[in-house]
């Protein structure tokens, strides 16, 4: 893919190129990051910043301030000018606000674990460690409802006990209105009892939904995200199910019996105080 612009855009935000293209400059910060899929742009899977970009352009006319012809940076302190103020100034990608970025818009959001227990069903597990917070997002497709459960389950590899944190609608049909429903997962009485914790948010677009969790490590009385989050364990008992339609009922295809793995990026720079065992 090819974007093509000028050297700088009216509107707050848009980064200037023009040190770099009139030899004012050679280097300019970069980072990179890297979804899951192709899928519209959501959390990233990796990411790498502090990177720089070295240019091999060169230029005819000295861009100095006697140049009265060659193009200037924008000055911000010139109340006259329409350009925009230059390069963000901490070499990081945050401060292009009107831009999709890969969810930088927080350093303190770390990816700490992923899983695709069904197929075209993801999980994603952030943790926010200033705020000590932990969001469950997932996302899938809109057709049928699906979810994934946290910690052991009474009945081994099946789902009672377990903290359930589910995309679904409450049509059987149409999965414009699908929401985050929360349980405390039931074989017997499925799905379980329904919890409300934190704040949950949920879009569709077109056959693809995305919905998140966001609450403290242990805000859930259910399952407790803190040693999971502080390096206290390196894993956790994970669960999925899926339907057949958008809203919940009998399952057509459980996972069970399985572990959700801490990320190898998602580190603790703190010795953390444990809950296990409390």
């Amino acid at each position: 893919a090819v974007l093509v612009r000028d050297y700088t855009v009216s509107g707050n935000g848009y980064y200037d190129f023009t040190a770099l293209m009139t030899c004012q400059v050679t280097e300019i910060d970069l980072a990179i990051a890297i979804g899951a899929d192709n899928v519209p742009i959501q959390y990233h899977t990796s990411r790498t910043r502090d990177l720089s970009f070295t240019s091999t352009c060169t230029c005819d006319t000295d861009p100095g301030t006697d140049a009265t012809d060659a193009p200037t940076m924008a000055d911000a302190g010139d109340a006259d000018t329409d350009s925009p103020s230059p390069a963000p100034t901490d070499g990081t990608v945050d401060d292009v606000t009107d831009a999709p970025t890969a969810d930088d818009t927080d350093d303190t959001v770390d990816i700490c674990g992923t899983a695709e227990l069904i197929t075209g069903q993801i999980l994603y597990v952030l943790r926010d460690a200033t705020n000590k917070q932990v969001t469950i997002s997932l996302q899938g497709s809109s057709d049928q409802w699906f979810g994934y459960g946290f910690g052991p389950t009474a009945d081994g590899s099946g789902m009672t006990g377990a903290f359930g944190v589910v995309l679904t609608s409450g049509s059987s049909t149409d999965s414009a209105d699908m929401a985050v429903a929360q349980y405390l997962l039931n074989s017997a009485s499925g799905p379980g009892t329904s919890l409300s914790y934190g704040t949950t948010t949920a879009q569709v677009a077109g056959s693809t939904v995305t919905g998140s969790l966001t609450m403290a490590y242990d805000a859930a009385a259910e399952f407790d995200f803190t040693d999971f989050l502080t390096c206290q364990v390196d894993s956790i008992d994970l669960l999925a199910a899926q339907g057949s339609g958008p809203n919940m009922a009998v399952h057509s295809l459980p996972v069970g019996g399985q572990t959700l793995t801490r990320a190898a990026t998602c580190t603790c720079s703190d010795e953390p105080t444990t809950t296990a065992g409390a």
